[in-house]
């Protein structure tokens, strides 16, 4: 087998990650660049912040910087997915959705 034949045998599992939220947008990098690493110092010493991920990056549409952050994936609690219930209300059972005679005469 060659190498082509083998890559394509194998099943690609794409795993996607967190979104990314927008924190600020600058005109230059640099002031992108300080508000990133400020974010990051602060990070840094806080415990509860343990997890956090900040990044530069460049928005041609609106021709300026944003300064993105997200908690890794890693550090991300799962919710619990619980049973839902659900409640049928009156007239939503199928014996009432059944015609009797006195639905099927008219009065008149």
């Amino acid at each position: 087998m060659t190498e082509e034949a083998q890559t394509e045998a194998l099943p690609v599992k794409v795993v996607i990650g967190r979104p990314w939220t927008n924190t600020s947008f600058h005109v230059s990098f640099q002031g992108a660049d300080e508000k990133r690493n400020k974010l990051k110092s602060i990070w840094e010493d806080d415990e509860s912040q343990k997890g956090m991920q900040v990044k530069v990056k460049y928005m041609p549409s609106r021709d300026q910087f944003v300064v993105k952050t997200r908690l890794h994936p890693d550090f991300v609690k799962e919710k619990k997915k619980g049973k839902k219930n659900v409640k049928r209300g009156k007239g939503k059972n199928k014996s009432s959705l059944k015609k009797g005679k006195a639905d099927s005469q008219k009065t008149g």
